[in-house]
């Protein structure tokens, strides 16, 4: 570093303006490695690769493109030589632009690590709220699995709410009593009252009888998921061809066994459930609660985020949403056709959200930092041992593995540090 200058200027959003000198002796040196680059893949006759002289490599590919590519590599190497001497703490790809030709100065942007401050993030209190479960929630967990087991027998009689019924119907435009495309079906399945079908419809169901016809107005929902029928009013013919009524089977101890696979009775059985209920509830409250205190941590903080950083982390949120939609065998370019954007568009307007992700890890990096939270070697052997209990025995040496590979034991190191963070700041 001894034969080049540079200064570091401090910009807002935290950005800093890096402008250094490069020698002209190391300019001469990246001409020399540019030469020997392109060498390697120019076809000059008499020459074997890499052996041609340096004015015939310059006479074929210009000297124009040589310059430039030196300039790059002269560039990045005095770059990075001042980013590690100087310990800077880069987050992003930097701006570069040539400010002066001779001696050659460059000015770079350099977008680097937000400086985070929160103050009185101590005196942030978030009640615990207490887990219970009531008489109703057990009825409806009880209810839904004795649906589970329901039987369905042929009535003659008017369809009554929560019969099982099948029925046509088809769909025309209120006022031009034309057929609506994909408005019509045979024999459809729907349990009368669960809501299946768009508003209102069942109701008008209720009461009819087998091969019983009617016809009715139905609008739309102004927020119905498909915008073509959003606040629109069809007329409905249907017929109802079958009834059925349904009886849930009796909650007692043969139920029981039969549904858990267990010898248990009603009240053994009631007692697992509201554990299980209860521990679950447990577990959304703290989440609840830790959210909130996140929340109440970044309304305390103060941060400036570089653009470029929000940029990418946009990117990284769709670079998820591929995945997911390709998963369900879909096509992300499918999405942003029937969006009406392009992809740089549609990562704009995950920017707001993508900055309140970093905040959030960079909120929560702070915390860890100033209450100086480390997840220790024991701590992470007892949630890795935590991990193989999930695990048939035949499965842990793989995980064991996964785990000397490093990436396993990151997640994990970070998994328990989040742990002591929150049971240290919300105790």
């Amino acid at each position: 570093m001894s034969d080049k200058k540079h200064t570091i200027k401090k910009l807002p959003k935290s950005e800093i303006e890096i402008v250094f000198e490069i020698a002209d002796t190391a300019v001469e040196d990246a001409m020399k490695q540019a030469i020997s680059e392109y060498a390697q893949d120019v076809k000059i006759k008499g020459f074997r690769p890499g052996k041609a002289p340096s004015d015939m490599i310059e006479k074929v590919v210009g000297k124009e493109l040589l310059v430039a590519r030196a300039q790059d590599l002269a560039i990045q190497k005095t770059y990075v030589e001042i980013v590690i001497a100087e310990d800077l703490q880069v987050v992003g790809r930097p701006k570069v632009e040539i400010a002066k030709e001779t001696p050659l100065t460059i000015k770079a942007t350099v977008p680097v690590k937000p400086e985070v401050d929160i103050k009185d993030y101590d005196k942030i209190k978030v009640p615990a709220e207490k887990a219970e479960v009531t008489d109703k929630e057990l009825e409806e967990v009880f209810n839904d699995m004795r649906k589970s087991d329901t039987t369905f027998t042929d009535v003659d009689r008017a369809a009554q709410k929560g019969d099982r019924v099948e029925v046509d119907f088809e769909g025309f435009d209120a006022k031009t009593k034309e057929p609506v495309p994909n408005t019509n079906s045979s024999n459809h399945p729907v349990v009368l009252g669960e809501g299946s079908l768009i508003p209102g419809f069942e109701e008008q169901l209720i009461g009819l009888k087998k091969d019983q016809e009617k016809e009715f107005d139905i609008t739309f929902p102004e927020d119905y998921h498909q915008k073509d029928f959003q606040k629109k009013k069809l007329t409905f013919k249907a017929k109802i061809n079958r009834i059925e009524e349904q009886t849930l089977p009796e909650l007692n101890d043969e139920f029981v066994k039969k549904f858990s696979g267990k010898d248990m009775t009603v009240a053994e059985f009631t007692a697992h459930i509201k554990k299980n209920l209860t521990e679950r509830k447990e577990e959304e409250n703290k989440q609840k609660r830790e959210n909130a205190y996140i929340e109440a941590l970044i309304e305390k903080m103060t941060v400036e985020i570089p653009h470029s950083l929000i940029h990418d982390e946009a990117h990284h949120i769709l670079e998820d949403m591929k995945a997911e939609i390709s998963q369900k065998g879909a096509s992300f370019e499918d999405v942003l056709k029937r969006a009406g954007n392009t992809e740089e568009e549609l990562a704009t307007k995950y920017e707001k959200e993508a900055e309140r992700r970093l905040k959030v890890r960079l909120a929560i990096e702070f915390l860890i930092e100033k209450e100086k939270i480390q997840a220790t070697e024991d701590d992470i052997k007892a949630e890795l041992d935590n991990v193989k209990s999930f695990y048939p025995k035949e499965q842990h040496s793989k995980i064991d593995k996964d785990f000397k590979k490093g990436n396993l034991k990151n997640n994990i190191a970070n998994r328990v540090t989040l742990r002591k963070l929150f049971e240290k700041v919300l105790a």
